[in-house]
């Protein structure tokens, strides 16, 4: 009778370590899932933009306008407010072209980690320029090179037709123009790494090189630019009078929004743990009525045979 006992009890606290095992290996793969933000308002959200050493300072100007055209908060973010932990309270990160390596030089690999785990865990990066190649070199947010010069382009400061990605399969721009007249100030083209992980905007029509993409990086979302559609030549609403003898008959800043919804609306973040909702709930009940169940018949069959 005691072999019997032992055997149904060895056998029952068999069945649970196999309950809790498989709820075990379950959970990690429910837990991994992810809160996707869909259409956010941008005068919601609040954007960074870096103004510290390296950053040019009519290309700051410019892109903070543009940015609060759009809607949302507009802080300065310097090196030093990156080391107090600025990068909790934004949702977007935009560095205007001036320096990479002054930027990476400044930040140093604190500051510089402290952005890529900004954008890892959902936040959207922007760059122009500098900050364009400063999000390849030195945070690796894209994998790629930037080329200079651009073959048939002249390297004179001018407007340049890019040809706009109608077809996008990020950033609806079904409804945008063919081209643009974007500010050429020796800007480059990038050459992705591995194209797929890309998503052309603009190019240069001479040799279809990518002038402005997006990505994604982790959980967050990367938007990299080697011109100057910041700038609106001929109109003081970019907050500077720099190249507007030019006279821009058009303005991108509309795409750019589109841009930018595309960024806060796709960036993510990992879906914190929550026991009693989704996946997590019905695995975690169903192994607690599993156990239960087990262990009732265990001691229902023991009681039995002790009769």
């Amino acid at each position: 009778m005691n072999s019997i006992r032992a055997k149904t009890i060895a056998s029952g606290v068999f069945c649970i370590f196999v309950t809790l095992a498989l709820i075990s290996s379950l959970l990690p793969l429910a837990s991994n899932r992810m809160i996707v933000k869909a259409q956010t308002n941008l005068a919601n959200i609040t954007v960074g933009v870096y103004t510290g050493a390296g950053a040019d300072d009519d290309c700051a100007t410019a892109l903070q306008s543009l940015l609060a055209w759009m809607g949302p908060t507009v802080v300065e973010v310097t090196e030093a407010s990156i080391e107090i932990s600025i990068l909790d309270t934004l949702d977007l990160l935009a560095f205007p072209g001036g320096s990479p390596d002054v930027y990476a030089a400044m930040l140093a690999s604190e500051g510089v980690q402290r952005v890529q785990q900004f954008v890892a865990n959902g936040g959207a990066y922007f760059g122009i320029c500098g900050g364009g190649m400063f999000a390849t070199r030195t945070l690796g947010l894209c994998e790629g090179v930037w080329v200079y010069p651009i073959p048939g382009i002249s390297a004179d400061i001018h407007l340049e037709d890019l040809a706009v990605n109608q077809e996008s399969t990020g950033p609806d721009l079904s409804a945008e123009p063919a081209t643009y007249q974007v500010l050429y100030w020796g800007s480059h083209y990038f050459v992705p790494t591995n194209p797929e992980d890309i998503i052309p905007i603009m190019s240069y029509p001479e040799n279809d090189g990518i002038a402005l993409c997006v990505a994604r990086y982790s959980y967050g979302t990367v938007f990299i630019c080697g011109p100057h559609p910041e700038f609106e030549e001929g109109s003081t609403r970019d907050g500077t009078s720099l190249f507007d003898e030019l006279n821009d008959p058009d303005s991108e800043w509309g795409l750019l929004r589109r841009v930018t919804q595309w960024l806060i609306d796709e960036a993510s973040e990992p879906m914190p743990f929550n026991p009693f909702t989704g996946m997590e709930g019905i695995l975690i009940v169903v192994g607690v009525i599993t156990v239960i169940v087990v262990v009732g018949i265990v001691v229902f069959m023991v009681r039995k045979r002790n009769r």
